[in-house]
């Protein structure tokens, strides 16, 4: 059987100028995009508004942030490439926050309490906001692990989730419209465990984004229900406890085609993940068979139809590869497929190349790349 993921274009891309090298045909054969040292996480969005998905990477090597603009079927350096940063950055995320139609990219780091925002002139070169970094929970020792971006005040901008493990609270930044944040009136909320990084969907169907958080040391899942005010309350059972303990990354997908989306809980020390049923009103109940095993443990992954069977797999990365496990349809997962080598624990699965096919992407910090599987 072939592997649901082969290279279209067997080349190795950099951005320095040189010709692309061939790679020989084989599974684990990538794309290479080259940033800067140390890379740790990757989104992807159109900053330079011409429809195709850029990468911007943050890069722990030298503490700065890669833009990587999609032309022509290369990737090369934006203006004003690499943004340096005054924080040790561990996650980023993209989102509009001054509602000018451009996005705009955020960052917290691992040991520090704020939220850096720099504003996107829809070019690709980014800007430092006005008053950032944003205090977010305000812990005395901070131990940030987590970020979200989405509208959470339905007022068409962008508004930030940070999450701090020692103060076992998440901090709500709800954005002015001009690239400032300022806390939520009930920020921060306090959390009955310690936050690793959490995440944003309509789990109850009320077309409201509500939050879904692994606590690391009780072990469960909060699901926490927004209120489109930047305000959230426990959903009814909430917190779920897991089967296995350590729970410290969440991924979200409709698994069983019932509409209503589904956590799968990622575990420290453990190569076994637990699947939890939504019902569509923010509760949760076992799915089949969980907890199920990925053969190696993993970190922040993604939900995407990576085989084109019209079920929601899940793409994951950690132990040195990235992998993909195929969804049934009915809420179970089968066995994973090691798709190539990545020296990196988090994985996303965009469209890059706007053929309709998700294509799977990792940072290799041991490599300084961006890895790309083209989705065929």
């Amino acid at each position: 059987m072939k592997p649901p993921f082969e290279l279209l274009c067997a080349a190795t891309l950099t951005v320095c100028g040189a010709p692309a090298a061939p790679l020989p045909p084989r599974s684990d054969a990538s794309i290479e995009v080259r940033v800067g040292p140390r890379p740790v996480d990757v989104v992807a969005g159109d900053v330079d508004g011409d429809g195709a998905l850029d990468l911007l990477s943050a890069n722990a090597g030298d503490q700065t942030i890669s833009v990587r603009l999609r032309r022509d079927g290369r990737w090369v350096p934006a203006p004003g490439d690499p943004i340096p940063v005054d924080l040790h950055l561990h996650l980023i995320a993209l989102g509009d926050l001054d509602a000018d139609g451009d996005l705009d990219l955020v960052g917290t780091g691992h040991d520090e309490d704020g939220v850096s925002a720099w504003l996107g002139d829809g070019t690709g070169r980014f800007t430092a906001a006005p008053g950032s970094p944003f205090a977010s929970v305000g812990a005395a020792r901070p131990h940030n692990h987590g970020l979200a971006v989405g509208d959470l005040d339905g007022d068409g901008d962008a508004d930030v989730i940070a999450a701090d493990q020692e103060a076992r609270a998440i901090g709500v930044l709800l954005a002015d419209g001009r690239g400032g944040l300022a806390p939520a009136p009930a920020s921060p909320i306090a959390l009955g465990g310690e936050p690793y990084p959490p995440a944003l969907g309509d789990l109850d169907g009320d077309g409201r984004l509500d939050l879904v958080v692994p606590l690391l040391t009780s072990p469960e899942v909060e699901i926490l229900l927004g209120d489109a005010q930047g305000g959230f309350r426990g959903a009814p059972g909430s917190p779920y406890r897991t089967p296995l303990g350590r729970p410290y990354a969440v991924i979200l997908g409709d698994l069983d085609r019932n509409g209503a989306l589904d956590v799968i809980a990622i575990h420290d020390d453990t190569d076994r993940v637990s699947i939890l049923l939504g019902d569509g009103t923010g509760r949760l109940r076992a799915g089949p068979g969980s907890p199920v095993s990925f053969g190696r443990r993993v970190w922040r992954g993604a939900t995407a139809d990576a085989d084109g069977d019209g079920d929601l797999d899940v793409v994951a990365a950690g132990s040195g590869v990235l992998m993909v496990v195929p969804g049934d349809g009915r809420g179970g997962l089968g066995r994973p497929r090691e798709i190539g080598p990545v020296g990196g624990w988090v994985a996303i699965a965009p469209d890059l190349d706007g053929d309709g096919r998700p294509d799977l992407t990792a940072p290799d910090g041991d490599a300084g790349v961006l890895r790309i599987w083209l989705g065929r």
